[in-house]
């Protein structure tokens, strides 16, 4: 496979990544609402959504990393730091927060429906790795967007990326306690991912069909015929 090849390959996985995350904060969203975390994280659905949440988290972070490092001449190091740092982030946010809603959720929904109740408390090590988090994903989107914005026309994707991770701190800030009855307020407060995720998709997808100058192969120069 060549240099371009894996590019625009890497570019759909970004892209099918995307779409499977904004699915699971969908779903996500909906099986949330309207009842307590010990009933909705032993629904079969919400198994379902975690999982769907899980592919998408994989294929970003493989994705990810390849389609930066074709693009390193472009978005230079800034660029390469910042997907760097997101993916930190999204290691919380995409890999273990899908895991803990498949393995763990449903289980203590189970054997201990105390510790995953609405009032329970969120225990600190968790706090402190989702502020952690929080901070990686801003500062990382922040510096990818650095290096996006020499492409005019990707530039709403570079001014999306940042202003997604803001918006997931808005998120946070109105569902500070948990899921809420309301499927409504629930998408709103997941609206900063699911933006996130749509600019991520958008970006593969330019890739996936038009692929990019810096993950061409150097055209090899005719040699010139002798007089």
């Amino acid at each position: 496979m060549t240099g371009a090849q894996t590019f625009r390959a890497c570019g759909a996985g970004l892209t099918v990544g995307a779409v499977a995350s904004v699915v699971h904060l969908v779903g996500r969203s909906v099986l949330s609402s309207g009842s307590d975390p010990t009933v909705f994280m032993r629904h079969g659905l919400w198994v379902a959504a975690n999982a769907m949440g899980l592919v998408g988290a994989v294929l970003i972070l493989l994705a990810l990393p390849v389609v930066s490092l074709k693009m390193a001449d472009s978005i230079g190091a800034p660029g390469l730091v910042g997907a760097a740092l997101f993916a930190v982030s999204w290691m919380f946010f995409g890999l273990f927060l899908s895991l803990y809603g498949i393995l763990v959720g449903p289980w203590l929904a189970e054997k201990a429906p105390a510790l995953v109740s609405a009032s329970a408390p969120l225990p600190l090590g968790v706090l402190v790795a989702f502020s952690a988090s929080l901070l990686f994903e801003l500062a990382g989107t922040s510096l990818l967007a650095i290096g996006l914005l020499r492409d005019r026309q990707i530039r709403w994707i570079a001014l999306t990326l940042p202003a997604s991770a803001l918006l997931t701190i808005v998120g946070d800030l109105l569902v500070p306690n948990g899921p809420s009855p309301s499927v409504v307020t629930n998408l709103l407060s997941n609206a900063g991912p699911i933006l996130l995720s749509t600019a991520l998709g958008a970006l593969g997808l330019r890739m996936s069909w038009r692929g990019d100058a810096s993950a061409q192969e150097p055209e090899r120069a005719a040699p010139r015929r002798r007089r």
